[in-house]
């Protein structure tokens, strides 16, 4: 089985732009946690989680409103190719220590897959 089979493929990217606010609406809007963050060429330059979120928020309560997504955004993207097979990218995911893999080709962003995508499609 290779990540393409079980990845999310209608991913929703955040733009290295986007206010904190309007990360959080995308995020409320669409039903997730956790975004990839592109630039105008859609490559992936980062991604911004929940987590990532509410630790702004206790920071920098004030600023909020200002930040851009470029900002806060971990830089250190974990990505795999659509046809890695999953047990090299659940290895993969437990070296880095991350619970979403960014899905990328030559067309850049293609989906997310994350560790309950695996628990649920590829364990039980």
């Amino acid at each position: 089985m290779v990540i393409e089979e079980i990845m999310t493929k209608t991913v929703v990217c955040g733009q290295m732009t986007d206010t904190v606010k309007t990360l959080e609406q995308i995020m409320r809007k669409e039903g997730v946690r956790y975004l990839p963050i592109v630039d105008n060429a859609a490559q992936c330059v980062g991604t911004v989680s929940a987590l990532d979120l509410l630790r702004v928020h206790d920071l920098q309560r004030s600023m909020t409103n200002e930040l851009q997504a470029w900002q806060i955004c971990s830089e250190s993207v974990v990505e795999v190719s659509p046809y890695q097979p999953v047990i090299e990218a659940i290895k993969l995911m437990v070296k880095e220590k991350a619970h979403h893999l960014v899905v990328v080709g030559d067309e850049g962003v293609m989906g997310v897959v994350s560790s309950l995508d695996i628990l649920e499609k590829y364990v039980l």
